[in-house]
């Protein structure tokens, strides 16, 4: 008889692969120009931090100093100092009058006129130095990144009929990262598992259409990145390059197995004010991240992923209470361990079920705010879901997050966050890794400080502490410092 061995760190990573090959997380809409929240906090997020400029900003630039810097001219609105209590925090000093380079304010003079003609481009790249400093699976630090670039196309500002948006996703990732040496359950840098985890390459991952049928009605279609629709719809959560950095913190993980990171689909979104209230969406379940996704279009049924967002008002601070269900007619691969066979010259094979779903329940509520300036801010965000444990390693997901902007005086751009999460593994799926690895639920705990230091360059501290869902590793510490350049 033959025996063979492995390490607890080959199996771990190797089961975290597995994972990701199986299982592909949360679900993505387009963000159409009508749909956003608040364009101004939109822009104000990390990857799209950017600063007001005059209409008239060529003239600006044409009165540049001998040294080459523009002074750009101060918004009309002034602040009260003897009224608010703001200085210091975005009040005062934050209407003051900022300062660019000439090659800035030629970029800014150019964004700007391709955005009235209907072409709006951003760009951001994000830089990651993380590693495990003890526990986990395997210690030491990687070096990776990101670059993230979006295109938004408006049909009526370009000269054609009103109402149609088009937006473009392309993301390149180079390096390597520590989403597999710390805990394979728990990846602690979820923006590096886009396009492709493990590899360096380049694609559009998401490119979708959007037709306004009325001002709250859109009809939208094409390639969805999963983390777009978490973000559009809670931009805190940034996406992994800004805000928290483990994906149990950024989206609910037990969707993971019938909304995949990039899909196609087609569906219906429903506006109230300026945010999406809810929508309808009809899908095809595969991963397509790097791929057109046409030559397996319809191959393996179809998926739908149905919300509904309840606005409400506690103590005049605004908050939302949101429920999802998405449901599955194709078939799966089942974690019954008594339906694994070995057929000769295929090796192990998984048994086959037809079907799976997921619920999940978001709660977002704003617990303070500045009065003379709402960017200034504290909000509590928590993600709940339970899914299908047939076919899903996640039986059920939870976490709680406190997030802060404005919080330090004279950093009104600085941001904060601790948030806690649990993931509760299925019994089927530790029933069939149990003669190999001996699992039970996990849960850690992250913080991070984003610290704005430029108007286009924001460096954060990030801290997790996670307990590992394998009872034979020892509790992970991962630290890690993420700097994003937005332009």
């Amino acid at each position: 008889m033959t025996t063979i061995s492995c390490s607890h760190a080959a199996v771990c990573r190797s089961l975290g692969f597995l994972l990701l090959t199986v299982c592909c997380a949360p679900a993505a809409v387009f963000i159409p120009n009508a749909a956003r929240a608040d364009d101004d906090e939109w822009r104000g997020d990390i990857q799209y931090l950017t600063w007001d400029v005059r209409a008239d900003e060529a003239e600006a630039a044409a009165a540049a100093n001998s040294d080459g810097e523009v002074y750009l001219q101060p918004s009309d609105e002034k602040c009260d100092c003897n009224a608010c209590d703001s200085c210091g925090y975005g009040g005062c000093d934050y209407c003051e009058a900022g300062m660019v380079s000439g090659w800035q304010s030629r970029m800014m003079c150019l964004c700007k006129q391709m955005e009235a003609s209907g072409i709006n481009y951003d760009f951001a790249a994000t830089q990651f130095y993380q590693g495990v400093t003890s526990g986990g699976i395997d210690e030491g630090f990687e070096y990776g990144g990101k670059i993230d670039q979006f295109v938004t196309l408006d049909s009526g500002k370009l000269g054609l009929w009103q109402g149609m948006t088009m937006t473009m996703h392309a993301e390149t990732r180079f390096g390597r990262d520590v989403n597999f040496n710390a805990v394979g359950l728990a990846p602690v840098n979820v923006a590096m598992l886009y396009p492709k985890f493990n590899e360096h390459d380049t694609a559009i991952t998401g490119l979708s259409f959007a037709q306004a049928l009325d001002e709250e009605v859109l009809m939208t279609f094409g390639k969805f990145n999963a983390l777009d629709l978490f973000y559009m719809l809670y931009p805190q959560t940034g996406r992994g390059v800004s805000g928290f950095m483990n994906a149990s913190m950024v989206v609910p993980l037990s969707v993971a197995r019938v909304v995949p990171l990039s899909f196609m689909g087609a569906g219906a979104l429903k506006l109230h004010g300026k945010q999406v209230q809810g929508g309808v969406l009809v899908y095809d379940p595969h991963n397509i991240p790097t791929t057109s996704g046409f030559d397996e279009l319809g191959d393996n049924g179809a998926n739908i992923f149905g919300f509904w967002r309840f606005f409400t008002e506690l103590g005049g601070l605004p908050g939302s209470h949101l429920f999802g269900f998405s449901g599955a007619t194709g078939e799966f691969a089942a974690l019954d361990p008594e339906g694994f066979v070995i057929v000769p010259g295929q090796g192990i094979v998984a048994p086959r079920q037809n079907g799976s779903w997921a619920a999940i329940y978001i709660l977002e509520q704003r617990l303070w705010a500045d009065c003379c300036n709402p960017a200034r801010n504290i909000g509590l965000l928590s993600q709940w879901s339970i899914a299908d444990e047939h076919t899903s390693p996640f039986q059920w997901t939870g976490n709680v997050a406190i997030q802060g902007t404005g919080l330090v005086a004279g950093r009104p751009q600085d941001s904060a966050g601790v948030g806690y999460f649990y993931t509760g593994l299925s019994n089927e799926f530790q029933s069939l890794l149990n003669p190999v690895l001996d699992l039970h639920d996990l849960h850690g705990v992250e913080l991070y400080y984003n610290a704005a230091l430029a108007k286009c360059f924001a460096l954060t501290a990030d801290l997790q502490v996670i307990e590992p869902a394998e009872t034979a590793l020892d509790t992970a510490v991962v630290f890690g410092l993420r700097g994003t350049i937005a332009l």
